[in-house]
């Protein structure tokens, strides 16, 4: 009588195992969000904080004339060009709404673009007061928005606020 040998295998072939990791690894990269969005936001709010103190001079020119200011130089504004932050490269004023070109140290592909704050308020009455919107932000019921509306950035790049 003969005896067969059997070899009962102890573990797994390297194959196998560079499967696993290979599955692991795509499914790991699916897994973790990319952070490149939450540091666009991040970026556009800080640019948008920037003009925050102009804004009060805008409510005055609006509460003691009744409009809002045409352009930079009318609101006693420095130039587009001087209106500037890490990733902002200029920041107009047209019909009292800001337009924020978004350059300098920004991603590469969000320079260039702009994003709008114009202001709201209550047409036809007399110390209302006057709030902010930004972006793609809706204008609040029984209010208008003044100014164009200039954004083109990417929703996602947008903060909550804006949108």
């Amino acid at each position: 009588m003969k005896k067969t040998i059997c070899h009962k295998s102890k573990g797994f072939s390297l194959i196998e195992i560079l499967v696993v990791l290979a599955i692991m690894a795509i499914l790991i990269t699916l897994a973790v969000p990319s952070n490149k969005g939450r540091y666009d936001k991040v970026k556009v709010k800080e640019s948008l904080v920037l003009i925050d103190t102009y804004k009060a001079q805008i409510e005055a020119i609006y509460a003691l004339t009744g409009e809002f200011p045409e352009d930079n130089a009318a609101a006693g504004l420095p130039e587009p060009q001087q209106i500037v932050g890490n990733f902002l490269s200029s920041t107009e004023l047209e019909q009292g709404a800001f337009h924020l070109e978004l350059g300098n140290k920004i991603s590469p592909d969000l320079q260039g673009l702009m994003i709008s704050v114009r202001p709201v308020f209550v047409p036809g009455v007399e110390n209302a007061p006057v709030s902010w919107i930004c972006g793609d932000d809706t204008v609040p019921e029984n209010m208008v928005a003044a100014g164009e509306n200039k954004t083109n950035i990417p929703v996602s790049a947008l903060p909550i606020v804006c949108r």
